[in-house]
C-alpha cells in the first residue's frame, strides 16, 4: 500500500504543476461508472468542469485536490496507485492498471489518477479534517511528537502492532514503517499499549518519525529502501542472526515480522538505534578517517589520500597510524655514521624510531614557514648503526631487503595498474549488475531442473515459443531462467481472479516497448492435489514451532479445498 511518504510526493507533484488551472473535461471509470447508475447520464465528479484547483492537501495516506465552490477530490492511493501527467512516464508511482480511475483534461496539462480510490467530498470538511490532524501526520513538518506519545498512551487496551496504523492517532504510518519502527525500538508487536512505559512509547513514535524521513528521501531521489530494512521481508534477524517470526495478528490483520530475542520491550542501548533526524545511519570512526604516513617517504597525508602526496606511493592497508612519532626514552642517543644534508632535521632531536619498513631511509625536512614547503631526501641504508646506539629494530620473520631500484625517486614518474586500490572511497570505478531474479534466491519455491533459453530476440521482432523450444531446446542451467533476449527472466505470481490465482510464473524482465513474448510456469515440478491441479505455496503464520515453514496445498478456495498437504 502507498504510505505517507508516497502520498505526500505525489501530492506535491500534483500541487507544483495542476494548481490554478480549470477543468476543461473528466472522464475515467469511476465517471463513467456513476454516469450508467443514473437514469440523467450524470454523475457527481461533472460538477468540476469550469472550476479552478485551488489547492493540494496531503493528510497521512489522503490527498486532498481542493476547489472552488466547497468541491474537494479526496483520492486514496490504494496498494500502488500512481499519477499521471500528459501520458508521460510514471515518474510518481507505477502500476500495471492503464485505464484511469479518473482524468481530469485541464486547461494546459492533462491528470490521471490510476489505481485509486476517488470520492467527491465538501472542501471545508476537508480542510478541518486536515487541520486537526496535520500535527500527528508522521510526514508534516510539524509534527508534534508529545501530541503523538499521548494519543498513544490514551488507548491503553489495544495492540500497539494496531495503534500505529491507525489513521487518525499516526496518520501516514504503514505496515512497512510500522514493522520497521517495531523493530528499532524493541518493542513486541504482540503487546498492549499498557505494558509499555511512556519513554517506550516516546520512543516507538521517534522510530517512526526517522524511518519516515529514510522513506521519503528513497522515494523523493529514486533510490532503493531495501537496504534499510531489518525485518520487513526478512527471514533472519540482522542483529543476532536469529529466525525472524511472520505472522498476521491484531484487527487489521497485517503482515507482521518480529524477533523474539531483540524486541523485547526493554529500551535497548542508544549506540544500536538509529539517531533523531538522522538519514545516514550510524557515523563511525575507522582508521580510513585518520591521517596515515607514508611507508616509502614518511611523509603524513591526509586521510581522504590514497595515494602519497609526494612519492605517489598507494596507501598500504595497515598504514594508518597516525600524525606523530612513537614515544622513546629521552636517554636514548643515536649516534648516526653517515653524514646529513644541510637543512634536514630528523623529527626528534634526541631520539630516533625506524620503522619496519623495507625501505631505505627517508628524512622529511621540516619547515615552520608552511607546509608546501616539505622536501624529501632519500639516503642510502647505512651499513650499521655505532655501538653506542640503543636502537633496536622489530623482528620480523618475512624481511626481506627491498629493490632500491624499485623505490619512488624524486623526479621520476610513477606508474600504477588500472586496478582500483580496495581502500578507495571517493568512488567506485566499476559497476556491478545484479543478474535479475533466479531460482536461489526465492527461498519460496523449489530450484526447477530445466530453464528455457530461446534465440536471442531482435529488438522489435516477436518471440512465440514453439513447441520444439518447449521439448528440445530445454537446457540444464545453474537455475537462471533465460527469455528471448538471453537475458534472466523476471518471476511473478498470478493475482487476477480465476483459476490460476497464486501461481508462479516466468516472463521476459524487459520494458513493453521491447518485452518478447516468453511465458513460463515455474511451478511445474510442484505436486497434484487431489483436484489434479498444481498445489500452491504457503507459509505458516501462526506464532509456534512451525511458523515460517512453507508447504505445498490445494490451489482452491477454502470451502472447495481438498485435504492435501505436502511440506516443501
Amino acid at each position: 500500500m502507498v504510505e505517507g511518504p508516497g502520498c505526500k510526493l505525489k501530492g506535491e507533484a500534483l500541487k507544483s504543476r495542476a494548481r490554478g488551472q480549470t477543468v476543461d473535461g473528466i472522464s475515467g471509470t469511476v465517471v463513467e461508472r456513476k454516469r450508467k447508475s443514473t437514469r440523467d447520464n450524470t454523475s457527481s465528479f461533472d460538477c468540476l468542469v469550469g472550476m479552478k484547483l485551488t489547492d493540494v492537501k496531503t493528510l497521512g495516506k489522503e490527498l486532498f485536490a481542493i476547489f472552488e465552490n466547497d468541491a474537494c477530490l479526496r483520492i486514496h492511493f490504494l496498494m500502488a496507485g500512481c499519477i499521471r501527467f500528459n501520458k508521460e512516464a510514471q515518474e510518481f508511482g507505477s502500476t500495471r492498471i492503464a485505464t484511469p480511475t479518473l482524468k481530469l483534461s485541464l486547461s494546459r496539462d492533462e491528470v490521471a489518477f490510476l489505481g485509486t480510490s476517488v470520492e467527491m467530498r465538501s472542501s471545508a470538511e476537508c480542510v478541518q479534517k486536515y487541520s486537526e490532524l496535520i500535527d500527528v501526520d508522521i510526514c508534516s513538518p510539524t509534527f508534534d511528537s508529545k501530541r503523538a506519545t499521548q494519543s498513544i498512551l490514551d488507548q491503553p487496551d489495544r495492540l500497539v502492532c494496531d495503534i500505529l496504523l491507525d489513521q487518525l492517532v499516526l496518520p501516514g504510518v504503514g505496515n512497512i514503517i510500522k514493522n520497521e519502527a517495531l523493530f528499532n525500538a524493541g518493542i513486541n508487536p504482540n503487546s498492549k499499549v499498557s505494558q509499555l512505559s511512556e519513554d517506550l512509547v516516546a520512543l516507538l513514535v521517534m522510530m517512526n518519525r526517522d524511518f519516515t524521513k529514510i522513506f521519503y528521501k528513497c522515494r523523493k531521489e529514486g533510490t532503493s529502501l531495501s537496504k534499510f530494512l531489518n525485518v520487513y521481508k526478512k527471514q533472519k534477524c540482522v542483529e543476532c542472526r536469529g529466525k525472524l517470526i511472520q505472522t498476521k495478528i491484531g484487527e487489521y490483520e497485517r503482515l507482521t515480522f518480529w524477533c523474539r530475542s531483540c524486541q523485547t520491550n526493554t529500551q535497548r542501548s542508544h549506540t544500536r538505534l538509529p539517531k533523531r533526524s538522522s538519514l545516514l545511519g550510524w557515523v563511525i570512526g575507522t582508521k580510513d578517517q585518520v591521517a596515515w604516513s607514508c611507508g616509502t617517504c614518511t611523509l603524513v597525508n591526509k586521510p581522504a589520500n590514497n595515494k602519497c602526496s609526494v612519492c605517489l606511493t598507494p596507501r598500504q592497508p595497515h598504514s594508518s597510524r597516525t600524525h606523530g612519532w612513537p614515544a622513546t626514552p629521552q636517554h636514548s642517543h643515536v649516534q648516526c655514521s653517515y653524514p646529513i644534508p644541510p637543512g634536514v632535521s630528523l623529527p626528534c632531536t634526541n631520539s630516533l624510531t625506524t620503522k619496519p619498513h623495507p625501505s631505505p631511509i627517508s628524512l622529511t625536512a621540516l619547515s615552520h614557514s608552511s607546509p608546501s614547503s616539505l622536501t624529501t631526501h632519500s639516503l642510502p641504508s647505512p651499513p650499521s648503526f655505532g655501538s653506542s646506539s640503543t636502537l633496536s629494530t622489530p623482528a620480523s620473520p618475512s624481511y626481506s631487503s627491498p629493490d632500491v631500484s624499485q623505490t619512488p625517486q624524486l623526479g621520476q614518474k610513477h606508474f600504477f595498474e588500472t586496478t582500483e586500490s580496495p581502500l578507495c572511497t571517493t568512488g567506485r570505478k566499476y559497476k556491478f549488475r545484479k543478474l535479475g531474479v533466479t531460482f536461489h534466491e526465492s527461498q519460496s519455491d523449489p530450484i526447477p531442473t530445466q530453464a528455457r533459453d530461446l534465440p536471442i530476440q531482435e529488438p522489435g521482432s516477436s518471440c512465440q515459443p514453439t513447441a520444439a523450444a518447449t521439448s528440445k531446446e530445454y537446457e540444464e542451467r545453474s537455475g537462471v531462467v533465460l527469455c528471448g533476449h538471453r537475458e534472466s527472466a523476471k518471476k511473478f505470481r498470478v493475482v487476477k481472479d480465476n483459476e490460476n490465482k497464486g501461481r508462479i510464473f516466468y516472463t521476459c524482465s524487459k520494458p513493453a516497448a521491447t518485452r518478447c513474448n516468453f511465458f513460463m510456469w515455474g511451478d511445474e515440478h510442484h505436486p497434484l492435489c487431489g483436484h489434479g491441479k498444481r498445489c500452491l505455496i504457503r507459509t505458516v503464520l501462526k506464532q509456534n514451532s512451525n511458523n515460517g515453514r512453507q508447504f505445498y496445498c490445494c490451489p482452491l478456495t477454502k470451502k472447495k479445498q481438498c485435504d492435501f498437504f505436502q511440506w516443501v
